[in-house]
């Protein structure tokens, strides 16, 4: 900016042409795009601008000011100039709003799509007009603030303006800033009408060719990407705060999950959760390189404000993923795509495209929130193969939200999970359990919480760790859970599985019901290890199971605290039904004890075999891989 100050005043004060020095340094910024052109050449005369006012404003306190005024002969006042600033200050809000269409304009992806010649070519004469009168309008600009004077008697201010005439009125000058103006406010009229028909040709075809972008097959995802972002920076992208720049190379021959968000991305339980569930997961090891994450945050209005502008900064630079590095530069084809054809809206979602750039599932948030980087590579398909091989247990439930309870999970221990908002119960509650602890010490009890009331629990846990009633969970893992539990029902319900058909969902459905803030919301699950031997129950229920404690206490050590709960409270039938079950394999299962669901008898353990082919290397035995892979349980009730 500083050569371009110095070549225009210089210019000035030798009285050159106006038309010279506008050529002058157009000349000097040739290698620059036209919204750069005219943005540095505003750039500098609003810094000369603003040290002109610097000194005007400080010289009546600051020496070193009043003596540069006097070495430049400004006036001691600028009253009579104010008109003249007044018209100034008009004429640059036009040049701006010429240089936001020609930026408007140059944002445009015109290269990837085909729009009429002429749309083109008549928006391309016209930001060359506009350049040229934007140029030559800063010049006189320039002119006019370097070479303002006071006469000697002070009384009259003087315009001198070299490049137009010696002398002249500050009338003449007003009149001279205001042609200006007018006629750069037809020509920005005239541009702006004709990028509006580039603007809408352009989102017309972007769009198809998106569209039509996902239908093809593709050698990689390099195209997809650059296409779907109308990349013009070969580095768009930045990875935390370790590098400034990346280009999308990076991602190539990489499953990429694009995170699209608002720019404060997600509520801090949320953003805890998919951090816990991908960089740190247990897993992460096996997968790292394989896939990345890309967020892309998008503004509700067209123009990012200062704050969304700072938060976008914050995260991008904490967080362990790509983000792209100038969101706000983002095309409007791209915006509406996403929010038409990906239906984002105000919720994050996690669009997922495999190695070669197809989408192959539209949100992975919630399968992400469940399983973490263990549904690599995130499609659909998998999805599905997680949940078909997934048993309602409490490894499911509290799965890598605390590494004591997956801990435990892992030493097949006796696990009650716990809510509730009152106190009063909690205590009643945790002084039962200290009792079945004393017959049954491998039991461990929680505090999980309920769905919402963060206050309540937070005065609730506040109160279980002064007291020692039993362990708890954080606040925040709390938050965990309980969204990690919706994560679930939202993944089950969209693959289209309802309450009546799958017993996942009906368990999942039932707990975030009785957890729901109420004058009954105690509630309680007991299970074991991955056992899918589970009990969830009420808060009276649990009454009624200790009123009996006398009765099957002495039962524990044999049939566990889950069966003495299902046998407390379901009278057994006087006969065991004998009816056949096949279960899935879970290790331990066949040490474990287990009551039937309808006549609460003891289950006696069969183990059967699917029948399988044998080739001719295999002898007629099953081998033990076999047996590992086709291990059932049928399970008839009887003696």
């Amino acid at each position: 900016m500083c050569i371009i100050s110095n070549e225009i005043i210089s210019k000035c004060i030798r009285r050159e042409s106006s038309h010279a020095i506008t050529l002058d340094v157009l000349s000097i910024l040739g290698s620059y795009t036209w919204d750069e052109k005219l943005l540095l050449t505003l750039s500098a005369f609003v810094t000369h601008y603003g040290q002109f006012w610097v000194v005007m404003q400080s010289k009546g306190r600051n020496f070193l000011a009043a003596s540069i005024a006097l070495l430049k002969q400004f006036p001691s006042s600028v009253e009579a100039l104010k008109p003249v600033f007044t018209a100034l200050a008009k004429l640059v809000n036009t040049m701006l709003e010429v240089i936001k269409t020609v930026t408007r304009f140059e944002a445009l992806p015109i290269a990837d799509v085909e729009l009429q010649a002429d749309a083109v070519t008549n928006s391309k004469k016209l930001i060359y007009l506009a350049a040229y009168w934007v140029v030559r309008s800063i010049t006189q600009c320039f002119s006019l603030v370097v070479n303002l004077r006071a006469p000697a008697d002070d009384k009259d201010v003087q315009v001198h303006c070299f490049p137009f005439r010696d002398q002249y009125s500050v009338s003449s000058a007003i009149w001279e800033l205001t042609s200006l103006k007018s006629k750069i406010s037809s020509i920005s009229i005239q541009l702006r009408e004709q990028v509006d028909v580039c603007q809408t040709q352009t989102e017309k075809e972007m769009h198809k060719k998106i569209t039509n972008l996902f239908h093809k097959t593709h050698l990689d995802n390099q195209e997809v990407l650059r296409i779907l972002f109308a990349l013009k920076d070969g580095f768009p992208l930045k990875q935390s705060g370790e590098q400034a720049q990346v280009s999308i190379s990076e991602l190539k021959n990489k499953v990429v999950i694009l995170l699209i968000s608002k720019p404060e991305l997600l509520p801090i339980e949320e953003l805890l959760l998919l951090v816990q569930q991908t960089h740190d997961h247990p897993y992460h090891s096996d997968v790292d390189g394989s896939y990345a994450i890309l967020w892309i945050p998008i503004s509700d209005s067209e123009k990012w404000s200062k704050n969304e502008i700072t938060i976008f900064e914050i995260l991008s630079n904490s967080l362990p993923w790509y983000s792209i590095r100038q969101p706000w530069l983002l095309s409007s084809t791209t915006i509406k795509y996403v929010k038409q054809e990906w239906e984002f809206n105000d919720k994050a979602i996690m669009v997922v495209l495999d190695s070669l750039g197809k989408i192959i599932n539209v949100n992975a948030a919630d399968m992400l929130w469940t399983w973490g980087v263990k549904a690599f590579p995130f499609s659909t398909s998998r999805e599905k193969e997680l949940w078909e091989a997934e048993t309602w247990s409490l490894r499911l439930l509290l799965d890598n939200i605390d590494p004591l309870m997956t801990t435990w999970v892992e030493d097949r221990k006796t696990i009650c999970i716990y809510g509730s908002s009152k106190i009063d119960w909690i205590r009643e509650f945790s002084a039962k359990v200290r009792d079945i602890q004393s017959l049954f010490p491998e039991l461990e009890s929680v505090y999980v919480g309920n769905k919402g009331e963060n206050q309540i629990q937070s005065n609730i846990i506040s109160v279980i760790e002064k007291e020692k009633l039993s362990k708890c969970l954080s606040l925040t893992k709390m938050r965990l859970f309980w969204h990690r539990l919706e994560s679930m029902k939202r993944s089950k319900l969209s693959l289209g599985y309802t309450t009546d058909t799958d017993h996942i969902l009906k368990e999942i459905e039932a707990l975030l019901t009785m957890s729901e803030y109420s004058d009954n919301d105690e509630w309680i699950v007991v299970g074991k290890g991955c056992s899918t031997n589970m009990v969830m129950l009420h808060g009276d229920e649990w009454v009624k199971f200790m009123g009996q404690f006398s009765s099957w206490k002495y039962k524990l050590s044999k049939i566990g605290l889950v069966n003495a709960i299902r046998l407390s409270l379901e009278p057994q039938a006087a006969e065991p039904c004998a009816h056949p079950k096949i279960m899935k394999y879970n290790e331990g299962m066949m040490e474990e004890t287990l009551v039937c669901e309808k006549c609460k008898h003891l289950i006696k353990k069969l183990v059967i075999y699917d029948a399988m082919e044998v080739t001719d290397t295999m002898t007629s035995d099953i081998s033990d891989d076999a047996q590992a892979t086709e291990l059932k349980h049928k399970s008839p009730c009887n003696h």
